[in-house]
């Protein structure tokens, strides 16, 4: 009898130790404070907050020093988008979320992957802000990236420089940067040619990547085209792409569906089923460092 008995809660710990889901990465330490001036920081710009949300991929979070990141002025809305891999678009919760800036100085475990700085900025939030969500599917009006009626001229990616002999990395990554002019440059560039050409000026907007794939392209597509857009090219390689658009619907050739076409590619409307990141719970203040 005692030997069923044992062995009946032993069968129910192992049970319990299988169902319980492995924890989390998380940071070394973590401050969170709310945004030091609400006025200034990229995450109060207008500009630049828009093209932090839509410009880069979902859940890219910098991190400029070795084993730290910081983030300035970085609305919760934009924490919640990037812990959980997806634009700030997908994120579905209160309006405030948008209102509510933070600036986050965290310490990464040495050794830990970048991959996991996600997870450990989930649990942050879980622990800091009771975050507590859900995820769920939309179907939203938007656009599919497909191949064009003559085919793709997509230019394939340069393989990258080899590295010069007697240089650190960091010395080689300077270097490559100091090939070529700058996107900025670049788009300056451009906006003086049509300003001495006459055209009409308004609103350029310009990407340029690379080494990308297609669906990296869709979801950079996204803030030109300003909704949803997927991967339906089939396409499997990668490629250096330049978009550039106009506002100023006067400039001729200048709309995201024009510079689309000349990659030979084309986005088709329909509607697309977009991930969402549903708030279940969240805190407007976080608890104490």
């Amino acid at each position: 009898m005692r030997y069923a008995v044992c062995t009946a809660i032993a069968l129910i710990c192992t049970n319990l130790r299988a169902q319980t889901p492995p924890a989390k990465p998380q940071f070394d330490v973590a401050s969170v404070k709310p945004a030091a001036n609400d006025e200034t920081g990229i995450g109060r710009i207008p500009m630049m907050r828009e093209m932090m949300r839509n410009g880069r991929l979902p859940g890219m979070i910098p991190m400029k020093d070795p084993g730290r990141i910081r983030l300035e002025n970085w609305a919760l809305l934009d924490l919640i988008a990037a812990a959980y891999r997806v634009r700030a678009t997908q994120v579905s919760g209160p309006a405030w979320l948008s209102d509510q800036a933070f600036d986050i100085e965290a310490k990464v475990p040495d050794g830990a992957p970048k991959e996991e700085l996600n997870a450990m900025l989930q649990s942050l939030l879980e622990e800091r802000f009771g975050l507590k969500v859900h995820r769920d599917t939309q179907t939203k009006q938007g656009f599919a990236l497909v191949v064009g009626k003559n085919g793709p001229k997509l230019k394939p990616a340069e393989p990258p420089p080899a590295p010069a002999e007697g240089l650190t990395d960091e010395e080689q990554k300077a270097k490559t940067k100091q090939q070529g002019p700058t996107l900025l440059a670049a788009m300056m560039q451009r906006i003086q040619e049509n300003r001495d050409s006459g055209t009409p000026l308004g609103g350029l907007s310009t990407g340029r990547w690379d080494s990308v794939t297609t669906e990296e392209l869709a979801s950079h597509l996204v803030r030109f085209a300003e909704a949803p857009v997927v991967d339906e090219t089939g396409l499997t390689g990668k490629y250096s792409v330049t978009i550039e658009t106009w506002k100023n619907a006067e400039v001729p050739g200048g709309t995201v569906f024009d510079a689309v076409e000349k990659l030979g590619l084309k986005l088709e409307a329909r509607k697309v089923t977009v991930e969402t990141v549903v708030v279940d719970q969240v805190s407007k203040t976080p608890t104490a460092n």
